[in-house]
């Protein structure tokens, strides 16, 4: 039982890693593009031939820098849904820095460890993936710098508590996946602080209509919470999760006793 539990841990962590591939992509696209939805043996042996033809006869170069890789990452504009198989995602090649000169030059001059340096790598990465339109999830990092996903997420949450007004885009914050919530309990306490929208999108690196939902779903929790309704209660009329419904209770909580 102890072995299947972790043969499924690992399946479940690493294999929508392993549908990242360019055969995916064009699947897609022939799946939802050019009515294949049904014929999907088909659309395998297309691709297959497809990509030996581009293989045998234009063979593109990508152009990277020493310490350079290139990666998939998911649209950052891509909907997202509960059990979606990456192959449905759309997928964007993204050229991350894994080791940059910088790096280097700090090893040499201040005796500094790639151990040390994983933290920078892992922000930079993120923060790179983001601006060519592609969204890393923490499992993405962690194949890149061979850490463990749990590892890479006490980078991020370390990294959140020194830099509050920074939230870094991965698919936990950027395509709501998972329990991360920072991203939304920040824009709210932002909103309440008085910024307007798009300084708030621009704080946590969000489009502002994300920020507006955010905003009117803690209305929609501060209004059930004050006619006293319980949290399942909440959850029920709010389609939110529990554990983002109890911070925005703790918000309201804080409020009132600051009102008082």
């Amino acid at each position: 039982m102890s072995n299947f539990y972790t043969r499924q841990h690992y399946k479940d962590v690493y294999g929508p890693l392993s549908q990242k591939t360019l055969h995916n992509v064009l699947k897609r696209e022939l799946l939802e593009q050019f009515g294949f939805e049904n014929m999907g043996l088909i659309a395998d042996a297309l691709i297959k031939r497809f990509l030996e033809i581009l293989d045998a006869f234009s063979p593109k170069k990508v152009c990277l820098l020493p310490g350079q890789v290139l990666w998939l990452a998911v649209d950052v504009h891509e909907k997202c849904g509960y059990g979606k198989p990456m192959f449905r995602s759309k997928l964007v090649p993204v050229i991350l820095t894994l080791v940059s000169s910088a790096d280097l030059q700090r090893m040499a001059e201040e005796r500094v460890t790639m151990k040390e340096l994983y933290p920078e790598i892992t922000v930079r990465i993120l923060k790179e993936a983001k601006k060519q339109g592609g969204v890393l999830a923490l499992s993405d990092v962690g194949v890149l710098l061979g850490l463990s996903p749990s590892a890479v997420s006490e980078i991020v949450q370390e990294y959140a508590k020194k830099h509050p007004d920074d939230v870094l885009p991965y698919r936990g914050t950027i395509h709501d996946m998972g329990p991360t919530n920072t991203h939304k309990i920040r824009a709210i306490e932002l909103k309440l602080k008085g910024l307007f929208v798009q300084e708030i999108a621009r704080r946590i690196g969000h489009d502002p209509s994300n920020v507006d939902a955010y905003t009117n779903d803690f209305e929609r929790v501060y209004e059930l919470y004050q006619k006293g309704e319980s949290v399942e209660r909440i959850c029920f009329y709010t389609k939110l999760s529990p554990s983002l419904v109890r911070e925005y209770i703790e918000i309201v909580k804080e409020l009132k006793e600051s009102q008082s």
